[in-house]
């Protein structure tokens, strides 16, 4: 039973039944004097650091968009998102056109590690910014920096000029996925926040998966530079509706702040030692293994100095206290660090196969760039399923810990039967093996941002999203490059191997892996695809530990329900006056209102 907190007169009513004659008609008349003022007062949101107390939680529930404007919403922002990711995966068909019109093939590998640097940096200030200002104006610049960037990108009249429009863009794209995350619970209440988010989770696969089909065939019809411009038109119509509907409650005017006060909240200390950090880590795993060796001397040193701006960052962190871009108070709360754990493992399992399934389709198979992307439809469409059907699911179980141990299970499973491929597998077999990683990877893929939605506060839930987003990117950005290095090692060594006169190992290993066997037929031939489909399948292998791996990130997760899911309740029958005593809930409801327990009481 809940205990109204409207003075002394509600302590001695709640213990004694004789006093709703007296003490208790005043406790009324000041709970509904106190619920005119609330009602009255304009929905503010309190300053970092200052928890929000259940007036707020209220005002919040009370300002949810209804279902026709809420779904208008939710279609305009996973459309931008959709942009977004597109335009992560559009330069890969694209490149070649690019360097061919800018004669720049030196600068090939800024197109795409620039995009990714300036994604990466940000994301973590991106959620610090959205606990300190309004997430409605960190969305608004942040989609101006993405259209900005696209613009310089299409309009490009160098290399030069293209790589600043890509560094543009993806630091627009940081601030874009991590405002939308953080949009969410001030969009949906608890119950509704799985759907959302799952429903973002299925646009991102979708728009990750037919990105490069949408590169090629604009390239090859177009031209390269309507992959950006086309971003311009959709993506300025749908912030023209998100301008227009979505008003969150308004922040509280924060404390003002000197330059240094300013300076020491934003934690741009902490920013300043974390970007070159990052720079250093995605420039070491560009260059290692292809540029360089990994025992090359540029590679070992700028190892060594992500480690130790890494730890001088943690060292940071630490001292920064309450203004850490990582508080103590998130980073110590058991169910978020589990899902960081299977977020990394998860992610580093699936984007290798996300990367390398196309290309054994085209160096194994014999597909065109065009075809590989169909094949993989499969995995495509029951990604985007799960995603969908895993947030609803988790909105009528109430429960998010049993679709990450499914998600564990059903990535690990087809990982291993990866493992089985050979150049003459049948159809029927990578059709469902696909499907069966595909309905993993979807439950896996939000399923983290969900536990932060539902174990943090409310000012806490940016940095808890920031920080599971962060970890996808870095997860992608490393185990991409140990499945390269494992490939590449394991194809030199296949290749030498072979006793094929007409074969140039040093010149196929510095080309494509596609025309490796290019001028070769009959044995020669299938002796090459089976050497680079073993190689293929060894570098595999990562996935299969890491799907694995994720099941104890997922374990870890403790077992409480969602906010706004209720538990079973309990009827006292001996009660004579027919009030109803309810079982505490296992997870309380951090956004339902306690003013409606007030006037339940009363």
């Amino acid at each position: 039973m809940s205990k109204v907190s409207t003075g002394d007169g509600d302590a001695d009513r709640h213990h004694d039944p004789s006093a709703a004659d007296g003490h208790g008609q005043t406790a009324r008349a000041l709970e509904s004097d106190a619920t005119t003022v609330a009602d009255s007062a304009p929905p503010a949101v309190p300053a970092a650091g200052v928890p929000p107390g259940p007036e707020l939680d209220a005002k919040v529930e009370a300002q949810y968009p209804g279902p026709l404007k809420f779904w208008l919403i939710v279609f305009c922002l996973c459309t931008i998102l959709f942009l977004v990711v597109l335009d992560s995966t559009v330069i890969s068909p694209a490149a070649p056109a690019i360097t061919d019109e800018f004669h720049s093939l030196r600068d090939l590998g800024w197109y795409s590690s620039v995009y990714y640097m300036t994604l990466c940096i940000a994301q973590l200030q991106f959620g610090k910014l959205n606990v300190r200002y309004p997430i409605r104006n960190n969305y608004s610049v942040s989609m101006l920096l993405f259209l900005v960037g696209s613009a310089v990108c299409g309009a490009a009249p160098s290399s030069g000029a293209f790589i600043a429009g890509r560094a543009l863009a993806g630091l627009g794209c940081s601030g874009l996925l991590v405002s939308t995350f953080s949009l969410v619970p001030v969009l949906a209440p608890p119950i509704k926040r799985p759907i959302f988010t799952g429903v973002i989770g299925g646009t991102l696969g979708l728009g990750m998966s037919i990105g490069p089909l949408v590169g090629g065939a604009m390239t090859q019809n177009v031209t390269w530079r309507w992959n950006f411009y086309m971003n311009l038109p959709i993506g300025a119509s749908c912030f023209a509706v998100f301008f227009i509907f979505v008003h969150p409650p308004r922040l509280a005017p924060p404390p003002p702040l000197t330059p240094w006060g300013l300076f020491k909240s934003l934690d741009l200390f902490g920013l300043f030692i974390l970007t070159p950090c990052i720079i250093c880590l995605l420039i070491a795993l560009q260059w290692g293994g292809t540029v360089y060796g990994w025992d090359n001397g540029r590679i070992i040193a700028l190892l060594v100095m992500f480690g130790v701006l890494g730890i001088t960052f943690g060292i940071v962190e630490v001292f920064q206290g309450m203004n850490a871009m990582i508080p103590r108070r998130v980073v110590t709360q058991r169910s978020l660090i589990s899902a960081v754990l299977f977020c990394f493992t998860n992610a580093g399992s699936t984007y290798p196969l996300l990367y390398y399934l196309p290309v054994w389709f085209q160096a194994v198979k014999g597909s065109t760039a065009l075809e590989s992307g169909v094949y993989m439809l499969p995995l495509v469409v029951s990604q985007t399923i799960s995603s969908i059907g895993g947030g609803v699911g988790v909105s009528v179980l109430g429960y998010i810990w049993p679709f990450m141990i499914s998600a564990s299970i059903l990535t690990a499973i087809p990982a291993g039967l990866f493992q089985t491929f050979t150049a003459h597998i049948s159809t029927g077999k990578w059709i469902g093996y696909q499907i069966l990683y595909g309905f993993g990877q979807g439950f896996g893929s939000q399923t983290p941002l969900m536990v932060a939605q539902n174990v943090l506060q409310l000012e806490d839930i940016p940095i808890g999203s920031s920080l599971i987003m962060f970890t996808q990117t870095v997860a992608g950005a490393v185990f991409n490059s140990v499945v390269q290095a494992l490939f590449a090692n394991k194809l030199e060594q296949g290749l030498r191997k072979l006793t094929i006169p007409s074969l140039d190992v040093k010149k196929a290993l510095a080309g494509g892996v596609t025309q490796i066997t290019e001028g070769l037929e009959g044995n020669d031939r299938e002796q090459v695809v089976n050497v680079i489909n073993d190689a293929m399948v060894h570098a595999w292998l990562v996935c299969v530990v890491l799907a694995s791996v994720s099941l104890l990130g997922a374990l870890g997760v403790e077992r409480r329900r969602i906010q706004g899911h209720e538990a079973p309740k309990a009827t006292d029958s001996a009660n004579e006056e027919g009030t109803t005593e309810e079982k505490p809930r296992e997870q309380p409801d951090a956004t339902a209102g306690s003013e409606r327990d007030a006037k339940k009481e009363s």
